[in-house]
């Protein structure tokens, strides 16, 4: 389980070029998720990068958006910012 952690704004092509395919692909059980990769820190922390509360047109689109980042420490926006080469911001 991951909370968030932070932001970073990126194509969801680049997130895609970096992560590969999405994890989950699709709306979670509650609607609130449509696009989430997980992966793990070089410690075997859970990262989560995802969609929030957004139609996954909208964080497809082509354009920047504003990815949420789940870990269990702040450790996870770091790890995400330098995978992508972004700034991330912390929540």
């Amino acid at each position: 389980m991951t909370s968030l952690q932070g932001y970073v704004t990126a194509s969801f092509d680049e997130v895609t070029a970096v992560l590969g395919h999405p994890t989950y692909d699709g709306p979670s059980a509650d609607g609130k998720v449509d696009t989430e990769w997980e992966l793990f820190d070089e410690e075997g922390g859970l990262v989560t990068v995802y969609d929030w509360k957004t139609t996954c047109s909208a964080a497809r689109c082509g354009e920047p958006y504003r990815w949420h980042i789940g870990g269990t420490n702040r450790w996870a926006v770091e790890f995400i910012s330098n995978l992508l080469n972004k700034d991330a911001t912390y929540a």
